[in-house]
């Protein structure tokens, strides 16, 4: 079964003008992640931003490299 995560908030800054969305995953609790989505982002078209900062999320992360500590 596919994991799933539940929007819990939205944080817009209005200084820096940029947004986070905040997700909690639903059988986990303490895993968490915050994302930056276009700012002012209104409520409906949050689900749509986020999967998209998702995705390329995953896609960013897919090719990450990781480096030991100097």
């Amino acid at each position: 079964m596919a994991a799933t995560a539940t929007i819990v908030g939205i944080n817009h800054d209005f200084r820096t003008k940029k947004s986070h969305v905040l997700l909690v995953w639903d059988d986990e609790a303490d895993k968490r992640l915050s994302l930056p989505v276009p700012f002012g982002c209104s409520f409906e078209d949050l689900p749509a931003e986020t999967d998209k900062a998702v995705r390329a999320l995953s896609a960013e992360t897919a090719a990450l490299v990781i480096k030991p500590t100097e």
